[in-house]
């Protein structure tokens, strides 16, 4: 008879122990996939933030190479402006010398 109570007992305890150790597995998957959507909703929202910045910077960078091409513009302008000048100044100098 105690052999047969300490069976019910072995099989009490190795059933109880299959129960608990289930649940508690069930609960830490369910908790590390909570854990894992909260991390990659974070990520997601950071790469948005990066995306837009990235927009931000091309907007930028095409607003300064519009700019240089117009001081680029400007300057050639300058300088055949100045060429003509020194030009002119050069034949003062030489209707002076005369």
């Amino acid at each position: 008879m105690s052999i047969e109570v300490a069976l019910l007992i072995s099989i009490v305890s190795l059933s109880a122990s299959i129960y608990f150790g289930l649940k508690n597995s069930k609960r830490g998957d369910r908790a590390d996939i909570e854990a894992k959507a909260v991390e990659t909703a974070t990520i997601n929202v950071k790469l948005d933030n990066i995306g837009s910045d990235v927009k931000d910077i091309k907007y930028d960078i095409s607003a300064v190479k519009n700019d240089v091409k117009n001081l680029t513009e400007r300057m050639v302008v300058v300088e055949q402006s100045t060429k003509s000048a020194h030009h002119r100044l050069d034949g003062l100098v030489e209707k002076e010398r005369i």
